[in-house]
């Protein structure tokens, strides 16, 4: 098991009246990837600022290293962030925006260390340029260099890919994937994104209403999610009524035929097909669905298997979750 860098313990927070943060416990391991994943509004920036101590929790502990920093001022926690819209001064080229915080001697005496850091992150090139002059992935990098500069022992990133496009944001994230093994750092991130939780995280926190549905791995989380709340969180879902339980079954869980077989556990009516490329997403009218229909997604491939609209199919689950 890995050491322990960061604990939140019983951490509560509130504006007024209004409860953000309920009584909530995390342990974070150096060098880990921990993602707060959930809707907007849950509290998940809230326990950022927390954590980085522009917000004062109204109860709990901040632990540091063993070391409770929940009275420690922000510039003595050693804890950088990444901003949404990377905060990067446009008048400044980038080498300038890395050194920025440093004045004199001190200035001079960080060149080497901004050097070590722009080519970990692949900005030598980049140095004399303005930030205009990057790419959305070129500035998420040079904020992140900016922050490695400070030599902080954690990093949190709240929501960093959120302005980027589609095809960009998703290099950024197998870039900052790479960067996060690469440097070791331990990084909290907060997303919405339910596929950027899975595919960076050593760990998911899945928060709804400031409570912590779930923290664990994105194979447990999705596989074996703890609740209804958590498993529509990390993935689209399916809720039946089938043989005197309630169960969850994600759309490729399902094996979808023309012809009803000795393990067939479901039938019901095409309404629908959209094809996605890799996959065809069928909407199927089910008596056994909580909402009357489910969804199920069908490999493209080598079968390249199609079903058309009113068409009665079969349906085999391969695995599924019981919350009863």
């Amino acid at each position: 098991m890995k050491e322990e860098i960061l604990r939140l313990e019983s951490i509560s927070f509130s504006y007024g009246r209004n409860q953000i943060i309920n009584n909530f416990s995390l342990s974070v391991e150096r060098g880990s990837f921990a993602t707060l994943l959930g809707p907007s509004g849950c509290g998940k920036t809230t326990l950022l600022r927390i954590i980085a101590g522009f917000l004062k929790p109204s109860s709990g502990i901040i632990a540091l290293n063993g070391v409770d920093v929940s009275a420690v001022p922000v510039e003595q926690r050693k804890i950088g962030f990444v901003f949404q819209d990377y905060a990067l001064f446009p008048h400044m080229t980038v080498k300038d925006n890395l050194l920025f915080g440093f004045s004199g001697k001190e200035k001079k005496n960080q060149i080497r260390n901004m050097e070590v850091i722009s080519s970990s992150l692949g900005l030598l090139d980049f140095l004399d340029r303005f930030p205009h002059e990057l790419s959305g992935g070129q500035q998420q990098r040079v904020a992140l260099g900016r922050t490695l500069m400070m030599k902080p022992e954690i990093i949190l990133m709240d929501e960093p890919l959120s302005s980027l496009d589609a095809k960009l944001r998703l290099h950024v994230r197998e870039e900052l994937m790479e960067i996060q093994k690469k440097i070791g750092i331990t990084t909290v991130y907060v997303t919405h994104d339910q596929e950027e939780a899975l595919s960076l995280s050593d760990k998911i926190a899945v928060i709804n209403e400031g409570n912590l549905l779930q923290y664990d791995s994105p194979e447990k989380v999705y596989f074996n999610p703890k609740s209804r709340t958590a498993a529509e969180f990390t993935g689209m879902t399916n809720f039946l009524s089938f043989n005197g339980k309630e169960i969850m079954v994600r759309p490729e869980w399902f094996v979808v035929d023309v012809e009803k077989t000795s393990d067939s556990e479901l039938e019901g009516t095409v309404v629908s097909a959209v094809f996605l490329g890799g996959i065809t997403r069928y909407r199927i009218s089910c008596k056994e669905s909580v909402k009357g229909f489910l969804t199920a997604d069908v490999f493209s491939g080598a079968l390249k298997k199609t079903f058309e609209e009113g068409q009665k199919v079969f349906l085999k689950i391969i695995t599924s979750v019981c919350f009863n």
